[in-house]
């Protein structure tokens, strides 16, 4: 995973402070999948090597960049085919703007800059001392109470009342006014449950932005598990065999289950992509082999592209192999449609 962008399914402001650049998919298979811009330079594309990688025929393997400087990112058409458009508009380089729409291949991207920012409430405890509650107006993990006076140190001698008794030290008065603010301030509903909600990592990843896993597991929950991780196994052998519909299907099984899973959403856009590679592949070489006039080694690689997506006849590409197996079949003197890239069993053979 790259380490330029970090990328959740969950649509939630970030609880840091400071200053964070969201880019939102919003249509194709990758819908709802956001991507939280850090590095200085970011490729988008469908190539392996892309920090968004995006599964669109359109998109070329490394197809726009984004590129921080004097507070924002500017994208750049790095020479694709398609271009990019933001708001309606083809563009070669912009800087881009908050909530603005940007178009990559046939996929819509939302750019946000989002500021999260920290208030204070002064609250006078009087004898020249404040109480400061720090709130984050519901972004921080957790609401911050310190305590400001004016004197420089709680190591001076305790004062003594006329009768000569000790009277109650500062910090003591401080402690109760510090509790009694605190209480008044924020209902039970509001106050930490326990000291394991707080983040300890001392990260500034966005990994708290899923609910906490509970650590008790229920045998429910186990077996979606179990069933998650055969699935994820089954498309693994089935793109490495090259079956990648097959692939697909049970990455997509498994993304059902737990759609937050990582492994399961990175090989499902590599078998999108590899199954992308070897259509083209395929159209590429029927149309060399057609112009050498080896008709009938064009027709076996424009009926691999078929087979390839024999479950999408509405796919340019399948219609477009269709095309010109048609015209393969008119230069032979066939009849249109003798070409069968579908064999049928025949009935001899199912006896």
């Amino acid at each position: 995973m790259s380490k330029n962008v970090r990328i959740t399914n969950e649509l939630k402001n970030p609880s840091e402070a400071g200053t964070h650049y969201r880019f939102l998919c919003m249509t194709g298979p990758d819908k709802g999948r956001v991507y939280y811009l850090i590095g200085k330079r970011i490729i988008i594309g469908r190539g392996e090597n892309a920090d968004i990688l995006i599964v669109d025929a359109k998109i070329s393997r490394e197809h726009a960049e984004l590129s921080f400087s004097d507070g924002g990112y500017t994208i750049t058409d790095l020479g694709a085919q398609n271009g990019i458009i933001v708001n309606d508009t083809k563009v070669k380089q912009k800087k881009l703007a908050d909530a603005e729409k940007i178009v990559i291949g046939q996929t819509v991207f939302k750019y946000n800059i989002i500021e999260v920012t920290n208030s204070e409430m002064v609250v006078s405890s009087g004898e020249g001392n404040q109480i400061v509650v720090a709130k984050d107006n519901g972004k921080s993990p957790k609401s911050k109470v310190s305590v400001k006076t004016n004197n420089n140190s709680f190591d001076k001698p305790v004062q003594k009342n006329a009768a000569g008794k000790k009277g109650p030290p500062k910090i003591i008065i401080i402690g109760a006014l510090l509790v009694g603010a605190y209480l008044f301030l924020f209902n039970d509903s509001e106050l930490p449950k326990s000291k394991t909600a707080k983040n300890s990592t001392g990260s500034n990843d966005f990994d708290n932005f899923s609910p906490i896993t509970p650590k008790k597991v229920s045998p429910e929950d186990a077996e979606s598990t179990r069933k998650m991780e055969t699935l994820i196994h089954s498309g693994r052998r089935e793109f490495s065999e090259g079956n990648y519909f097959r692939a697909i299907e049970d990455f997509r099984l498994a993304l059902l289950l737990n759609p937050n899973n990582g492994h399961a959403s990175f090989y499902l856009s590599k078998a999108k992509q590899s199954l992308d590679d070897d259509i083209k592949k395929n159209m590429e070489k029927g149309k060399q082999e057609h112009e050498s006039k080896k008709l009938q080694a064009a027709i076996v690689s424009y009926c691999g592209v078929l087979q390839l997506i024999q479950n999408y006849p509405d796919d340019e590409r399948y219609k477009n192999a269709q095309l010109q197996i048609s015209a393969i079949e008119s230069e032979l003197g066939m009849e249109k449609g003798e070409v069968k890239c579908f064999e049928t069993k025949s009935a001899e053979s199912k006896n």
